[in-house]
């Protein structure tokens, strides 16, 4: 077995609330021996705003022709606003960047994972390989930090016919690894977008993009000036779901497509609520985040909300949106 080693990890999901996620883990690669300390750093507003800007070029661009130049600027300013991250937790851990190493597991103190920011993610089909971009110069915060860096995941999983997403699944299966688990267990990360991963509590893991989770609704309350967030789902607890607008949306057919699959940021969108007001429609994204996971819609529902009651059947929710 190889040795455990002090890894960093990095994430700044797709929801865009204004947070870098960092964390210190030892772990061989398959189980987690120990959790080290861990922060949500957050961006300046006018990072915030750059990354905004940056996912609506990504948008027009659309995989069509030279990227576009703000592409450059944003992913060296995330890339440094990380790099510091990852300096600053080091050091409050009473850790050296020395004692963080490479991936590989060859016995050397550690893995520094860095993610990126998605921007723009193309799912594959069957006549064609998936694309993704991801901001974030692996080199430079190499050379920043003085540590090795491994990165781009998604890319690579996409070169080689992979959807590249959820990149969850491997640190949730770990998880339940560690929590013993031998029955049926689900995991359910709800950030932009939602994704389950589900074990048979052997060797079988499962992992996809469920739908929408907290994106739509984010977007929908900065539309209308309304802050970054429904905070405690105070919007949505004031309004009524439009029960019609809803029957509809839970016929999206991405919802009962087979896995593998995955979605990108803008594939369910706010417009979901267009002609609503401000609490109707946080009420109905809401619902709709929830209903994507509820009977009748198939695969993950099945997992996560039908087996919650057999005592032989587990499930864990985490995000933002479980508290609106």
């Amino acid at each position: 077995m190889a040795e455990a080693i002090w890894s960093v990890g990095l994430m700044t999901g797709t929801v865009l609330d204004g947070n870098i996620d960092v964390a210190l883990l030892r772990t061989d690669g398959e189980t987690i021996s120990e959790f080290g300390r861990y922060t949500l750093a957050p961006y300046p507003r006018a990072t915030r705003d750059l990354l905004e800007e940056t996912l609506a070029a990504a948008r027009v661009w659309n995989f069509e022709g030279p990227e576009p130049a703000i592409f450059a600027e944003a992913e060296d300013v995330l890339t440094r606003a990380q790099s510091q991250a990852v300096m600053d937790l080091v050091t409050s851990a009473g850790l050296e960047m020395s004692d963080i190493g490479i991936i590989g597991f060859h016995g050397q103190s550690g893995l520094q994972g860095f993610h990126g920011q998605s921007v723009l993610h193309r799912a594959p089909t069957p006549d064609r390989i998936g694309q993704t971009r991801q901001l974030g110069n692996g080199a430079l915060m190499a050379q920043i930090t003085g540590t090795r860096v491994a990165y781009d995941f998604r890319s690579r999983d996409m070169e080689f016919g992979g959807q590249g997403a959820p990149l969850a699944c491997a640190y949730h299966a770990a998880l339940l690894r560690g929590a013993d688990t031998r029955d049926e267990a689900a995991i359910l990360n709800l950030g932009g977008v939602a994704n389950v991963t589900w074990t048979d509590g052997a060797d079988q893991v499962i992992g996809f993009d469920t739908g929408p989770a907290n994106a739509p609704l984010n977007d929908w309350v900065k539309l209308h000036g309304a802050g970054d967030m429904d905070v405690g789902g105070a919007l949505g607890a004031a309004g009524h779901v439009d029960e019609d607008r809803l029957s509809a949306l839970l016929q999206h057919p991405y919802l009962s497509k087979a896995y593998p699959k995955s979605l990108d940021r803008f594939d369910f969108t706010a417009d979901m609520a267009k002609g609503l007001s401000l609490e109707d429609g946080a009420a109905t994204l809401t619902a709709f985040t929830a209903g994507a996971l509820s009977p009748p819609v198939p695969l993950a529902a099945h997992w996560i909300c039908c087996r919650i009651g057999p005592q032989t059947y587990s499930s864990r929710a985490a995000g933002g949106i479980i508290r609106r």
